[in-house]
C-alpha cells in the first residue's frame, strides 16, 4: 500500500476542507497564490535585525554567491540539455510534490519529510527576507502562509514604495538574503549530520551494493537487459557493494571492452561505448545508488526507537538538500526568481538606459527559462523530434 500518495491525498484534502471554512481569511495573489496574511513573526525579525554587523556581512556575502550559483546552474542546466539531446542524459529538472511520484521527475521525496522539509526552507527563506529588509530600515507590513496549487509556502510582505527608493545595494542584500539562508541552513544541517546521524547510521547498516536507479535509453546497460531497479553486487569481478567501489570497478576498461555485471538477478555482459562528455572513458548508461539494509543486531539494540532515530535523519536529511536545491534554483535570473530581481540591480549598475536593461535581461530570462523547461520535458520529446 502506498502510504505517501495516501499521506498525500489526505493532507491536501483537510488543507482544501479548511482553507474553504475560513476562506474570508484567505485571499488570491497573482491568480496563482493563496494565501493569509498576518502580523506574527515581524517582531522576531526585527528583533533579529538589531545584530547589523552579522547581517550586513550575511547578506553582503549573500550577493557573489547569487552570482557563482546564476552562472555555474546555468552551466549544469546547458550541459544536461546537451546530454538529452545527444540521447544519453536524463531529466536535469523535475516537478517536486511530496508524496506523489510523477513519471519522468528525477525526484521522488517521500510525502512527511518533504511536506516538513519545503515548510521549512519557505520559513528560512522569508525570514532571511524579513531579517534583512528590516536591518536596512525597510517597513515590514505583514506575513502570512499559503499555497502554490498544492504547495506549502510562506512570505513577507514589504513596503514595495520605500524598495524602489533603496540603494541597489541595499535590495541585493534584501533579495539574496532569501536564497543564501537556505544555502547557509543546508551547510549547517550537513555539518550536524556528519558529525552525528552518518556516524550513527555507518555503524547499523549493511551494504548489499548498487542500485541502478536510471537505465539511459540506447545506451549498452539498457541493451544488455539491465533495468532501473537491479542491484550490481560486482563488475569484472571485483566487488562493488560500496558506491566508492563502482568507479575502481571501470580502471583498466576501455571504450569498446566487454564487461560482466552481477546482479542479484543474474549476470550480465555489457560492452562499453564512448563517455558522452569524455572520448577517452568508458561508458555503459547507467545511474546508481546504494543500496542497504539495517543489521539484525541493531533492530535487536534499538528496538522501535531505531525507526524513530532513522525517521528524524531521513527528514533532516531532506531539510538539508531541499533547501540547497530551493536556494540554488531560487539565484536563477528569471522574473519571478529573487534571481531576477538580483539581475535587474547587477545589470542597473553598468546598463543605465532601461529600455536597454529590460531587452537585455529578457534575453537572458528566456535562456535561462528555455534551460529549465526542457531540462523538465527534453527526454520526452527529443526522441519524437529526432
Amino acid at each position: 500500500m502506498n502510504w505517501d500518495l495516501i499521506s498525500a491525498i489526505i493532507f491536501y484534502s483537510i488543507v482544501a476542507l479548511l482553507i474553504y471554512k475560513y476562506r474570508h481569511k484567505f485571499e488570491v495573489m497573482q491568480k496563482i497564490f493563496i494565501v493569509h496574511k498576518t502580523k506574527k513573526g515581524l517582531n522576531l525579525m526585527k528583533s533579529l535585525a538589531k545584530y547589523h554587523v552579522f547581517w550586513k556581512i550575511f547578506s553582503t556575502i549573500a550577493i557573489p554567491v547569487a552570482v557563482f550559483f546564476m552562472v555555474i546552474t546555468g552551466k549544469l542546466l546547458f550541459d544536461n540539455l546537451m546530454k538529452i539531446a545527444a540521447g544519453v542524459g536524463a531529466a536535469g529538472v523535475g516537478i517536486l510534490i511530496p508524496g506523489v511520484k510523477i513519471p519522468g521527475s528525477p525526484f521522488f521525496v517521500p510525502f512527511w519529510p518533504g511536506i516538513i522539509a519545503i515548510a521549512v526552507l519557505a520559513v528560512v527563506h522569508e525570514f532571511g527576507h524579513g531579517i534583512v529588509a528590516a536591518m536596512e530600515g525597510i517597513k515590514l507590513k505583514a506575513t502570512g502562509f499559503g499555497f502554490l496549487a498544492i504547495l506549502p509556502l510562506a512570505f513577507v510582505e514589504l513596503d514595495e514604495k520605500q524598495m524602489e527608493k533603496m540603494e541597489p545595494l541595499a535590495r541585493l542584500r534584501v533579495f539574496a538574503a532569501g536564497p543564501f539562508a537556505n544555502i547557509a541552513l543546508w551547510l549547517l544541517l550537513s555539518v550536524i549530520l556528519s558529525f552525528t546521524f552518518v556516524p550513527f547510521t555507518s555503524n547499523i547498516i549493511v551494504n548489499d551494493g548498487l542500485n541502478i536507479s536510471v537505465v539511459e535509453q540506447g545506451m549498452p546497460a539498457e541493451l544488455a537487459g539491465l533495468q532501473v531497479g537491479d542491484v550490481i553486487t560486482s563488475i569484472n569481478n571485483k566487488s562493488v557493494l560500496e558506491v566508492k567501489n563502482f568507479l575502481s570497478a571501470f580502471e583498466g576498461v576501455e571504450t569498446g571492452d566487454v564487461i560482466t555485471i552481477e546482479t542479484t538477478k543474474g549476470i550480465y555482459e555489457v560492452k562499453t561505448t564512448t563517455h558522452p562528455s569524455d572520448n577517452s572513458k568508458p561508458y555503459v548508461g547507467i545511474t546508481v545508488v546504494q543500496a542497504s539494509h539495517i543489521s539484525e543486531t541493531a533492530k535487536e539494540k534499538y528496538g522501535f526507537g531505531l525507526d524513530v532515530i532513522l525517521w528524524f535523519f531521513e527528514v533532516f536529511k531532506w531539510i538539508a538538500l531541499l533547501n540547497f536545491l530551493v536556494g540554488i534554483m531560487n539565484f536563477l535570473p528569471i522574473w519571478t526568481l529573487d534571481g531576477g530581481r538580483i539581475a535587474y540591480d547587477l545589470f542597473g549598475y553598468v546598463i543605465k538606459n532601461q529600455k536597454i536593461l529590460f531587452s537585455l535581461l529578457n534575453i537572458i530570462f528566456a535562456f535561462y527559462l528555455t534551460l529549465i523547461i526542457l531540462n523538465l520535458i527534453g527526454p520526452a520529446i527529443f526522441p519524437l523530434i529526432f
